[in-house]
């Protein structure tokens, strides 16, 4: 294969990506039909040709200061030595050392700095060298690795094959409030003015049918030759959502990226990816639209490297679609702005479940001295008449706890009041290595309860199954996640209604909120006519 041919293609093989030199040759080495083409000798030169015909920028792992960009690494020529590069560099440190004690290291991958960056003697450099812990399971990071970035170029736009009446037309199935939803997605998404929106937030309560009321958007990309990343900060989710998706759009490719998966998967060149968001810190403005599945679970919340990584994966000109059935507040406060206000956040509500039937409200039922009666084992008149309501209707139940360490003190609780309970429950954990396996024992009627903390306050639907927060006024149990647990009950059509108790020895603001927005969707579904008898509008 002659040089320009090469060069064509692994520009073709690395657009939107952003790589290590290591990941790179890692991408070409699983990729079957063209692994043959290219000696790993050679992949240098041929990138640093990429980042002088501007097709690539090129940076150091880890920047120094303002002077990150100007060695060989950061200007993608290759041609410096490892002595004159650790020369130089070392000079920089020991010139920013002068200026400060601590030199400015920042991670051109993943945005950290500070502590983040840890500073040790380099064999590969020869000299002091920082490489970034918060993103090191996904690669090292460092101020002598080289990393790639290869933003897609811009395409002219095509003749649309699919229009948005044509896309929602596609799904009668949808209901009103999904219907209603995906139009105004579609809307939004449609705006091509240079000042328009970016980030649109779908606000849907817990079985809503988020999933399927995004599906006329993505067909509008797919069959228009758009590119779509659906980004979730759960594996699990990754795993559920992938096989709904691949039956949904069987004729495109689906790429599902989670860290765990197979490296002929991770490295596959598709328009449409499925992937945890840590995944998404691999590509670099390659998608139109990107959807944030869950934006206030776990570890998307927490981690400032997540939403950078998100951010920086669609193109310019892209959008991101944002869903949740509970806001952040400072999503609340952008959307509760007037719509000229430049901090507006575009949005849309879906107020109902699926299938048309309210949401179950909680109730608070206060007792005392929680800790010191489940520890006495003396009576706790709420937890008993709760457990004999699930035993006579013979219906599954989660109880939740604020910590693992009280799991098996209300497990020897409850067998104490009812020794015929202790076949019949079961206590799960994040770090538990049988919880999918009680999962389903629960699902198949081999168990009838499960104890467990905040770790299935999402993901899972059991037909039939009653809630109750044990010492609900606990910090863990702030508002979304007093919503999310409420959110487990009555989510089937089958068994819409449903008891979720807040147990608590005081009540605390976030479950009189979380009871609010409970109330205030309902009140929403009624008033738009989304609630009617026997459901499913």
């Amino acid at each position: 294969m002659r040089e320009e041919q090469k060069l064509t293609v692994l520009h073709q093989c690395l657009q939107g990506r952003a790589l290590l030199e290591e990941e790179i040759k890692w991408a070409l080495q699983h990729q079957e039909s063209i692994k043959s083409r290219f000696e790993e000798q050679e992949i240098e030169s041929l990138l640093a040709k990429l980042v002088r015909a501007g097709k690539a920028e090129c940076k150091p792992g880890i920047g120094v200061g303002s002077n990150a960009g100007l060695n060989a690494v950061a200007n993608g020529k290759g041609e410096e030595s490892s002595f004159s590069f650790s020369f130089s560099k070392l000079f920089r440190l020991f010139q920013n050392k002068k200026e400060s004690r601590a030199p400015a290291y920042f991670c051109n991958r993943c945005g950290a700095s500070g502590r983040d960056i840890h500073v040790i003697y380099c064999h590969r450099c020869g000299g002091e060298c920082g490489y970034c812990r918060r993103c090191l399971t996904m690669g090292r990071s460092s101020c002598c690795a080289k990393y790639y970035l290869f933003p897609y170029e811009a395409q002219a736009i095509q003749e649309k094959r699919v229009r948005v009446e044509d896309a929602l037309a596609l799904y009668p199935q949808l209901t009103d409030a999904q219907r209603a939803a995906a139009s105004s997605m579609l809307e939004f998404y449609g705006r091509e003015a240079l000042h328009a929106r970016r980030d649109f937030l779908v606000w849907a309560v817990c079985g809503a049918g988020k999933t399927e009321l995004m599906f006329p958007l993505l067909r509008y990309l797919l069959a228009n030759g758009r590119s779509a990343l659906w980004a979730t900060p759960r594996r699990d989710v990754v795993l559920e959502l992938a096989p709904r998706l691949r039956r949904a759009f069987p004729e495109h490719l689906l790429a599902v990226l989670h860290g765990s998966a197979l490296p002929q998967e991770k490295w596959r060149p598709a328009r449409f990816v499925l992937a945890t968001t840590h995944q998404a810190l691999r590509f670099y403005r390659c998608f139109d639209a990107v959807i944030v599945d869950e934006i206030d679970a776990f570890p998307y919340t927490c981690d400032d490297m997540l939403p950078f990584a998100v951010e920086r994966a669609r193109k310019v000109q892209g959008k991101t679609i944002y869903l949740t059935a509970t806001p952040r507040p400072d999503h609340q406060r952008r959307m509760r702005k007037p719509g000229n206000n430049k901090d507006f956040l575009p949005h849309v509500k879906i107020p109902v479940r699926y299938h048309g039937h309210p949401l179950p409200e909680p109730e608070i039922r206060r007792e005392s001295k929680l800790n010191d009666r489940l520890n006495a084992k003396r009576p706790i008149p709420t937890l008993l008449f709760f457990l004999e309501e699930v035993r006579k209707h013979d219906l599954p139940a989660f109880i939740f706890v604020p910590a693992i360490r009280q799991l098996p003190v209300l497990y020897e609780y409850i067998v104490f009041s009812d020794e015929k309970w202790r076949d019949k429950i079961a206590a799960v954990h994040a770090s538990d290595p049988e919880r999918e396996a009680k999962v389903i024992a629960l699902r198949e009627g081999r168990l009838q309860i499960l104890l467990t903390t905040t770790i299935m306050e999402r993901g899972v639907t059991l037909s039939g199954i009653q809630v109750l927060v044990c010492q609900a006024n606990a910090p863990v149990f702030d508002e979304a996640a007093l919503i999310q647990i409420a959110g487990r009950a009555g989510r089937s059509a089958a068994a819409p209604q449903g008891t979720v108790i807040f147990m608590a020895e005081e009540v605390t603001e976030a479950m009189k909120a979380a009871i609010r927005q409970i109330r205030e969707m309902n009140r929403l579904a009624r008033e738009q006519g989304y609630i009617r008898k026997g459901g499913i509008p």
